[in-house]
């Protein structure tokens, strides 16, 4: 390469030098307009963790109020929570030492001093020209609003709209899985199906507001009765069933049934001002076999609870194998 006469360096006029001016001027101007842009959240960080860049976007996001030069060689610990943080450099310390990047990574941030949120980000090695590993980089987005959306879908497909307990699909994964825990330890399951009594005249002669009221009360006060542990689902209509796993052997299932019963009896108060009496009828049935059909063990329940109405009902019942041996045919549980 010739040299420039005047200043012993390239000639001015090398077309590869000005390819390199050209090209490392772009690149400035891209991370400029990276770094520019309200909208990315961009960040780079040295090996200790401490941050070397930050995108106007970040700083909006992550850092309101603060400028580039308040972050710049800060650390996630004096940003965000003590245990985001520690995730964080958890992760990056693991970047640096494989090489290895983090992509797309659903993470809760957490703050001292304002509501948490949910961004999903993707963290890479920072390299320099030889390929050694300096530090880390990253993007996130914020994801908050998505994950609230999927939260709410999921708690929509397994609770009940009008008295938000646990509809009937969950009741019967978490019976499912009760009755599997029976493989690995001692004790049983008891199901109490609860159907309140004569609650279509409070729908006839209330309206069926009326009768929302009361299954919303039914269902508080059922909680309320169950112990820590147990599962209340509302399983269609005005039936309720209670699901208790029981963690040792000889638990005394009428105690909890007839807790239930005393539960129901008190008057509902409606918005109207209005009261309407309510009691239900309790059946119960249990199982200490890991084997036992989940649907079989709900229609025991339910014989019994039929049991209590044709007792008059506000009452319980506790379903006899000995005596119901076989379940009832032509009439499967009621929907």
């Amino acid at each position: 390469m010739a040299p420039d006469r005047a200043t012993g360096g390239p000639a001015a006029d090398d077309p590869a030098a000005d390819t390199d001016r050209a090209r490392r001027a772009l690149e400035r101007m891209c991370m400029g307009n990276l770094l520019a842009n309200r909208e990315q959240r961009l960040y780079f960080k040295d090996r200790e963790s401490r941050f070397l860049l930050v995108s106007a976007g970040w700083l909006l996001a992550e850092a309101p109020g603060r400028t580039a030069e308040q972050i710049l060689g800060k650390t996630d610990f004096e940003i965000f929570s003590e245990p985001h943080a520690r995730a964080a450099l958890e992760d990056e310390r693991r970047i640096i030492a494989t090489g290895q990047a983090v992509v797309e990574k659903v993470e809760r941030e957490t703050y001292s001093d304002r509501p948490d949120k949910w961004v999903s980000t993707t963290k890479l090695p920072l390299r320099d020209e030889s390929g050694t590993i300096v530090g880390t980089y990253g993007i996130s987005r914020d994801v908050t609003m998505q994950i609230a959306a999927e939260r709410a879908l999921a708690h929509q497909a397994l609770h009940d709209p009008v008295t938000g307990l646990a509809n009937r699909f969950a009741l019967q994964d978490r019976l499912t899985q009760a009755l599997l825990v029976l493989e690995r330890q001692p004790g049983g399951v008891a199901l109490a199906f609860v159907d309140l009594d004569d609650f279509k005249s409070v729908n006839d002669t209330c309206g069926h507001d009326a009768g929302d009221e009361v299954l919303v009360a039914a269902g508080e006060r059922l909680g309320i009765a169950a112990r820590r542990g147990d599962t209340v689902a509302r399983y269609g209509g005005d039936a309720f069933v209670l699901l208790c796993p029981l963690r040792r052997e000889g638990v005394d299932v009428g105690t909890i049934g007839r807790r239930l019963v005393r539960s129901l009896r008190a008057p509902v108060t409606l918005a109207s001002g209005s009261t309407v009496a309510v009691t239900g009828s309790v059946g119960i049935a249990r199982s200490e076999d890991a084997g036992d059909d989940p649907e079989t063990l709900l229609q025991c329940a339910d014989r019994a609870m039929y049991d209590a109405k044709a007792a008059g009902g506000n009452c319980l019942r506790v379903f006899d194998a000995g005596r119901h041996t076989s379940l009832p045919t032509g009439r499967r549980i009621r929907r």
